[in-house]
């Protein structure tokens, strides 16, 4: 008899969880479309406990930046000619928010995924943070606007997940938690993440039932 393994949001920093997670992490697909961009970057999937709840990091970009500003995205940037996604992901994150490479332990990264528009390919770098605490940040305010964080357990309830579909077809995630709103490439991460790491039991993909228009 087959003896069924739920993997919680509690035990998510366990052996068994990060195995499990970047496992299913590696064999992420997306739809692709047109000419594959030959910009890359990768950015940080930011695990972490604050105040003893499992939670993921995000960062809001500023305003004024060219690309993206005003919207959630995770810590990273482009990749330089001789540096791993995952050099790139844990410099990009202590040049942002002040986060160093040392509180981070890394997971491992999954595949490339098309970024808007198909202009560039962003590799995900999962790292977990046993205890993140406000002294461990030192916010870039020439870059990022605000950092927070937000609980697993929102995440992975019903009522903060929807979707929207894109003029070529994507249908993404939408995670709205209260004024943050989590979309586009970080959304579909996110979703990617909590899917790998959590059994369905947990993280149930309720998303596709609910549709919302982002005013972009």
């Amino acid at each position: 008899m087959t003896t069924r393994v739920s993997f919680g949001i509690q035990n998510i920093f366990s052996l068994a969880s990060r195995e499990r997670c970047m496992t299913n992490f590696k064999r992420l697909t997306t739809p692709r479309y047109g000419k594959m961009p030959t910009d890359t970057a990768a950015v940080l999937v930011p695990l972490c406990k604050v105040a003893e709840k499992p939670s993921l990091l995000y960062t809001v970009r500023c305003t004024n930046l060219r690309t993206n500003s005003g919207e959630v995205s995770f810590p990273g940037g482009p990749i330089n000619q001789d540096d791993t996604p995952v050099q790139t992901a844990l410099r990009e994150t202590y040049q942002q928010i002040g986060l160093r490479a040392e509180k981070i332990d890394v997971w491992g990264q999954g595949p490339p995924l098309p970024g808007r528009n198909n202009k560039i390919m962003i590799t995900p770098v999962v790292g977990s943070i046993s205890t993140l605490v406000q002294e461990d940040l030192n916010i870039n305010v020439s870059e990022v606007a605000e950092v927070f964080t937000v609980p697993i357990e929102m995440l992975c309830e019903a009522k903060n997940q929807y979707y929207t579909q894109f003029s070529n077809g994507f249908i993404l995630p939408v995670f709205v938690i209260e004024e943050y709103k989590i979309w586009g490439i970080t959304a579909f991460i996110t979703h990617a993440f909590l899917g790998s790491a959590l059994t369905k039991d947990v993280y149930k993909n309720e998303w596709m039932k609910k549709k919302i228009v982002i005013d972009k």
